[in-house]
């Protein structure tokens, strides 16, 4: 009988299938994100030639996403399904990456273990079909760390520069990839590479931001709009407890989450046993590795003034994939490191046959898993492919916003005043190309004084029109209801008013 072979870079490559089948209905079942229509819009001016060094524009990141996003936009079109294909591949290939760096760092069921766990992530599966820039830095991350593991110090700084010139946040990974590299043998010439690199890499994106005619960099708009970033030690227990929350939503599952807090500290006592022992303390050191960077990252993000955003713990989710497939096998990693006589045949080294296949301790124990998970995950996963979780593009709020664009396409005339307060970035993504006159107003009376009959607006059904309404009617004007978007359950989400003077008949 020809014997099964167990191939993990097959079983890795399914996993990351998963990662782009299993969220595909999210493409049309969300609408973009504030921040991804502003990213897709700048990206729009860069694909269709109207400001291909966005010298005209004031952003916030550094330029790699909206390059790679102005690519897929000029190979497959304008609308939201391309903006979020860049990210659904760059989420495929995380999980590849994952397996590739436990495979190096461990061993290939480690690997494949993190790969799937990583693949059937809640933050994963709902940030893949998304236009934002962090699953393309994950995936750089990884890259990273990757070449670290195998001792390729210039390719490391280069991929890790590449994550910072998608996303400043990139810098925080530096000492993880720095470590990586150490505990594979890494000298200080190969820092030097690593450091040269990867300041080579940024320099560039500098280099191109201060070529441009644009009076604020990136660095400067993106504190600007931040409100900076400072010590806020007064707040940090509401921050940890929000981060805390959210990475809560890893695995959303409480057998899960249970396990694996429970376990680190185990695999982190046994690992420092094993380097005092040290046959096979490159696994333990990088256990404390992943362990005490993660647990610095959010220490760093609850110390200081980020925002408690879901985005920012992405690129943990590699990194504790990782430790809970470590945690998982780590009765196997016990039971392998027992004195065993050579003269003495243990369980281990039988053999019996049931159905022609062959079975060991290992086979049995990966079925456990492989039954853990399936139980664990199955409801996570269905409510992440539903987005039944506040991550990635989740908004009820702006569900059907497509309807209203769809509606002014159609309706509305050329040159065509539209006020905007909440909606800006949508209507320039949505309406790129149709001649529409979009108007900022920040307060009520600054609208009042500025709005004439025949102008448009729309409201969130979230967002109370009370004010604006009153200081319409001061200046009298009031508003006539033009259509609404719906959410999936029927729920109104925006409606597009026109303004009409206060005695004009209904």
């Amino acid at each position: 009988m020809p014997t099964l072979r167990f191939h993990p870079w097959l079983w890795a490559g399914v996993a990351a299938a998963a990662v782009v089948l299993l969220p595909l209905n999210l493409l049309s079942l969300q609408p973009l994100h504030q921040d991804e229509a502003l990213y897709a819009t700048w990206a729009q001016q860069i694909a269709s030639g109207q400001d291909v060094w966005l010298s005209q524009t004031a952003i916030d990141k550094p330029p790699l996403y909206l390059y790679v996003l102005a690519g897929a936009m000029r190979l497959l079109g304008s609308g939201s399904t391309a903006a979020r294909l860049p990210s659904l591949l760059a989420s495929a290939a995380t999980v590849l990456l994952t397996f590739w760096l436990g495979r190096r760092l461990y061993n290939p069921a480690t690997g494949l273990l993190a790969a799937w766990l990583a693949a059937l992530s809640p933050f994963t599966l709902m940030f893949a079909p998304t236009a934002f820039t962090d699953p393309l830095l994950v995936a750089l991350v990884l890259g990273s760390a990757v070449a670290a593991a195998h001792g390729r110090a210039g390719w490391a700084g280069f991929w890790l520069g590449l994550a910072i010139a998608t996303k400043q946040q990139g810098v925080l990974f530096v000492p993880l990839a720095a470590g990586i590299g150490l505990i594979a043998g890494g000298r200080r010439a190969e820092l030097l590479r690593f450091g040269l690199a990867l300041a080579a890499v940024a320099l560039a994106a500098l280099g191109w931001d201060m070529a441009r005619s644009q009076p604020a960099g990136f660095l400067a708009a993106s504190s600007a709009n931040y409100g900076g970033l400072f010590a806020d030690p007064a707040a940090f227990a509401e921050r940890w407890q929000g981060f805390a929350d959210l990475l809560a939503l890893a695995t959303a599952s409480p057998l899960l989450n249970g396990i694996f807090l429970a376990g680190l500290p185990l695999l982190l006592a046994v690992g420092g046993w094993q380097i005092i022992r040290r046959p096979v303390w490159r696994f333990a050191a990088v256990d404390w590795l992943l362990a005490g960077f993660a647990l610095a990252f959010l220490l760093l993000h609850a110390l200081f003034s980020f925002q408690v955003w879901d985005r920012y713990l992405l690129g943990l989710i590699p990194l504790l994939a990782l430790l809970l497939a470590r945690i998982l096998l780590l009765p196997l990693a016990i039971y392998d490191l027992r004195p065993v006589p050579a003269r003495v045949f243990t369980i281990y080294d039988f053999r019996f046959s049931i159905y022609n296949l062959q079975f060991t301790i290992h086979n049995f124990w990966a079925g456990v898993i492989a039954l853990l998970l399936a139980v664990s995950l199955a409801r996570p996963v269905q409510d992440a492919i539903n987005a039944r979780y506040p991550l990635g593009s989740h908004s009820d709020a702006l569900r059907g916003i497509e309807q209203i664009t769809a509606y002014l396409q159609g309706h509305a005339g050329a040159n065509s005043t539209l006020y905007h307060h909440w909606l800006g970035p949508y209507w320039r993504f949505y309406l790129a190309g149709y001649p529409y006159d979009l108007q900022y107003w920040a307060i009520p009376i600054e609208l009042a004084a500025r709005a004439r009959p025949g102008h448009l607006i729309a409201f969130p059904t979230n967002r109370s029109e009370t004010e604006t309404r009153i200081a319409l009617a001061g200046a009298g004007l009031r508003l006539h209801e033009l259509t609404r978007a719906f959410a999936p359950d029927g729920r109104p989400t925006i409606i597009l008013y026109r303004l009409e003077a206060a005695d004009a008949s209904p």
